[in-house]
Order: structure tokens, then sequence, then C-alpha cells
């Protein structure tokens, strides 16, 4: 009996601890770039809970810039298939350690396309740009009283790109990052972020979301 409750005590400082490192969260208005990262290096900087960019991540399917959104769009079902494999084995690399769950979506979407300011609730979310350019706004976790969230607090109001900015007052009060994602560049979001993009051209792009055995339960 004693053996157990000593036992069950680690194993509850064990989830303390994890609980306590998978809610950490950085307000930090600082950005990171290298250039296609080992494993090792990924996972350190993505560690920091930094918004950061990787560079030259997807030559493998560079030759993407020579079709047009409609060509790939158009392409043959087993043709599609393939690709659409290769891509979700290649970015299977970036899953998080001791990865539950994760979700490759693959999205073509027209120039001029943008989303409502979203909060990233999965503990990592990478965006790789295979065609085309996005620009992408990042707010810190404390800036989101300032941008209208629903209920759940995961969405806003505001399509920060397409939105009259003068309905929301408070949004004058925030800071953010705005970067522009260029074909072969990773964006990773970290944990509680939030971010809006509009695509400047015709983007065929991977929006990767993973989760692991602990931060599945634990995050927030």
């Amino acid at each position: 009996m004693k053996y157990r409750t000593i036992l069950l005590l680690i194993l509850i400082a064990f989830l303390f601890l994890q609980y306590r490192y998978l809610n950490r969260v950085n307000n930090d208005f600082e950005i990171f770039q290298i250039e296609n990262p080992l494993k090792s290096q990924f996972e350190g900087i993505t560690d920091q809970s930094y918004p950061s960019i990787f560079t030259n991540v997807s030559k493998n399917f560079f030759s993407l810039q020579n079709y047009s959104l409609e060509n790939i769009n158009s392409m043959s079902k087993n043709s599609k298939e393939q690709l659409n494999k290769n891509i979700r084995k290649h970015f299977s690399y970036y899953n998080v350690p001791l990865c539950l769950n994760s979700k490759v979506d693959i999205v073509s979407e027209p120039e001029n396309t943008s989303n409502l300011i979203t909060r990233q609730n999965n503990y990592r979310l990478c965006i790789c740009q295979l065609k085309g350019t996005k620009n992408i706004v990042l707010f810190s976790p404390k800036q989101g009283k300032y941008l209208y969230p629903d209920k759940q607090g995961n969405k806003s109001k505001i399509d920060f790109y397409k939105s009259d900015l003068l309905q929301y007052p408070k949004l004058s009060e925030t800071k953010y990052i705005e970067v522009i994602l260029y074909p072969g560049q990773m964006l990773y979001i970290p944990y509680n972020w939030w971010y809006s993009y509009n695509t400047t051209e015709d983007s065929f792009a991977v929006y990767h979301s993973s989760d692991s055995v602990f931060s599945r339960f634990l995050i927030k």
C-alpha cells in the first residue's frame, strides 16, 4: 500500500508538471527563422513557443510552381491521391513527439481568400505554402481580450483583412506580427496564439496540426 501511494503521488506530480508545461504561454513579440532544420532543431525551436518560420521545407513539391491551381485541382484521381499521400507522409515528420493524433489539411484557396481571426487551440499548428503567397497576422494570447472572441473563446467576429476595423475600436489597442509566407516556407503558430490570413495569390497550402498523448487531455 505504501509503494502504491508513493507511485500515485509521483504520477500526480508528473501530470501536474506536464499540465504546467503544456499550458505555458509566450506573449513576446519575437519570431524565429531557420532553414530546413533537423528534427531535433525543429523541436528545440518550437519548444520555446515563439512563432517561427522554417524555410525550404517542401523542396520535394517545388514542381507545383509550374502548375496553375486549376491544373492541380483537375489532376486525375490517382495522381491527386498520390500527391496527397506524399504530402501527408512528408509533413508527418513535424508531428509533436508522442503524437496521439495529427491532421493534415491540403487546401486550395483562390486569391483574396481570408478567415476570421482564430485561436490556435492545438498543441502544434504549422502552415506551409506549397504554391502562392499569403499574409498572416499573429496576436499573442493576452491580445485575445481585444479581438471580440465568441463565447467559446476560439473565434473572433473579425476578418482582419476584410472587416471594417473601425467597427471594432478595441482592435486598435492590440499589438501583432504580420508575416508574408512564400512557397517552401512553413509557419509554426504556438498554442493559444491568434491568427488571420489573406491569400495574395492563388494558394495551395498545408495546414498541419498535432497533439501528443499529454496535450490532448491536459491543455485548456
